[in-house]
């Protein structure tokens, strides 16, 4: 497309679900959601079930400057609560750590189809990835009740 056609009507930057002016690299809990692409089931195959539990475990080392909470792994998305400790020196954003959580399962998902000998045609995650700043005791407790009551479902 080149700048004669664009018309900014028609194309615009999507609208960002995040808090203004909140630093991400800040001490707090955080709820995310993450999904596949198109919502594949595809973590309800063992291999990738077993990667994303272990990656959100609570002594993995993707979470070096923070520690899981409740979560929940279904078959086409993770829901979690993020703890992250702002304090340590140079803190990586919610953004950081979930993408470094998504690149190694995307290995995962990619060594599979590898060993399996099928194509890999399509993208493991969305685009993006859904989070809430927890900002109190109580926006907790409903969020970790909810992630426990989607637990009890699946099972």
């Amino acid at each position: 497309m080149d700048d004669r056609s664009f018309d900014p009507k028609t194309y615009t930057r999507r609208n960002s679900n995040r808090l203004a002016c909140y630093d991400y690299r800040s001490s707090g809990a955080y709820f995310i959601t993450i999904c596949t692409q198109n919502r594949q089931r595809v973590l309800d195959i063992p291999i990738m079930h077993t990667a994303v539990a272990r990656k959100v475990a609570p002594t993995s080392s993707a979470f070096s400057n923070g520690s899981r909470d409740a979560f929940v792994v279904m078959p086409d998305h993770v829901h979690g609560i993020l703890w992250l400790d702002g304090a340590l020196k140079d803190a990586p954003t919610v953004g950081r750590v979930i993408g470094a959580f998504k690149a190694w399962v995307t290995i995962v998902w990619r060594n599979y189809h590898t060993e399996a000998n099928l194509p890999c045609l399509s993208h493991l995650w969305q685009r993006d990835y859904y989070e809430h700043v927890l900002r109190n005791a109580e926006d907790g407790l409903l969020t970790r009740e909810y992630i426990l009551n989607t637990l009890s479902k699946r099972c």
